[in-house]
């Protein structure tokens, strides 16, 4: 999985309809209404949150890129594919941002510290420098080894045997299972650095983090689908719950208290503005939100055969073709995918 073909992946969902930087705030997990709408309007779930700590300067180069090779151009404030790049047809990774939100750095952070503890036990060394000096991981893999019998060499077999089993499983490249590998440490093994394996490998560091992510989201749900008692457990708290930010949560609960929109947004301190970004996000995701509390049928059908006829999800391009409706009511429309819930 390559950095260039995720940001074309993007890039084409958006079409014409998005600036240059609107990949960036959703790789990055940015929770702005434009990113959150976005990922619903576009069907970019998988792409949300893959990478938190992306830096602008890698994203500027890898998009300086694709501009060079004529792949996308400039229409005014927004970024269009070139006809070269459409013919480009990248295949999707396997990755859930949506689900995980970066939280298989926990996972990993979890694993990497009791393989090492469990290495270095076994060799009767209990001095070393642990590769992950967080409090919280430390703290929960102490409590989890000990709920394991750390000692036991039978729960250290059958932890070794959960790993090889389920890791096989993992529909994903060989080299990415490696990656992943590569970076665990032992007793007298160091786990590699995302540039020594890079190096290795004669590719960008972007790209294999990227590996190492599709490879953890794939495995993860191998392990929460399947029967792996011993690994499951390492994903509390990594996976996602609710579809729903923390913040739209609590706007759902006022609102099916029946609390107005305005009343939500006195009452939580908000801006009506962000109060309206928490029921976008809602009639994306909840399959009973009634749309038909901010507008009648007509004016609904109205912006989505807009929408269709045109092609676009532009707000400011429906507003011109429906102006008696407010933007908050076209986000509305957009967001429930062309279907009254």
């Amino acid at each position: 999985m390559l950095f260039e073909d995720i940001l074309i992946i993007i890039l084409k969902a958006v079409d014409g309809e998005r600036t240059v930087s609107s990949p960036y705030h959703l790789l990055k997990g940015k929770k702005s209404g434009q990113t959150i709408q976005d990922i619903g309007y576009y069907k970019l779930h998988p792409y949300f949150g893959i990478l938190p700590k992306l830096e602008k300067k890698v994203y500027d180069k890898a998009i300086q890129k694709l501009f060079d090779k004529g792949f996308i151009i400039t229409d005014g404030q927004v970024v269009r594919m070139s006809e070269e790049s459409l013919a480009y047809q990248p295949a999707a990774p396997s990755v859930n941002g949506w689900k995980y939100r970066g939280n298989e750095q926990l996972f990993m952070a979890r694993l990497s510290l009791i393989v090492q503890t469990l290495s270095h036990i076994h060799q009767n060394h209990r001095v070393f420098d642990p590769v992950v000096i967080a409090d919280d991981v430390q703290q929960w893999v102490k409590s989890y080894l000990h709920r394991i019998d750390y000692r036991n060499e039978v729960s250290c077999r059958n932890l070794k045997a959960e790993i090889a089993g389920s890791l096989s499983k993992a529909e994903v490249d060989d080299a990415a299972k490696k990656i992943v590998l590569q970076r665990l440490s032992g007793y007298k093994v160091g786990g590699l650095t995302w540039e020594q394996i890079a190096a290795m490998e004669s590719k960008e560091v972007i790209d294999i983090r990227l590996q190492a992510i599709e490879a953890l989201h794939t495995w993860m749900e191998i392990i929460e689908t399947e029967d792996y008692p011993l690994l499951k457990v390492l994903l509390d708290g990594v996976i996602q719950k609710s579809s729903l930010t923390e913040t739209a949560r609590r706007t759902e609960s006022y609102f099916k208290n029946g609390r107005s929109l305005e009343e939500i947004a006195a009452l939580r301190g908000l801006k009506t503005s962000t109060i309206e970004d928490h029921f976008v996000e809602l009639a994306m995701n909840d399959p009973g939100f009634d749309i038909l509390a901010f507008m009648g049928g007509a004016l609904y059908s109205k912006i989505i055969a807009a929408s269709q006829s045109q092609n676009t999800k532009r707000l400011r391009d429906i507003k011109e073709i429906v102006p008696e409706a407010s933007y908050f009511q076209i986000r509305l429309a957009l967001a429930t995918k062309g279907e009254i819930k």
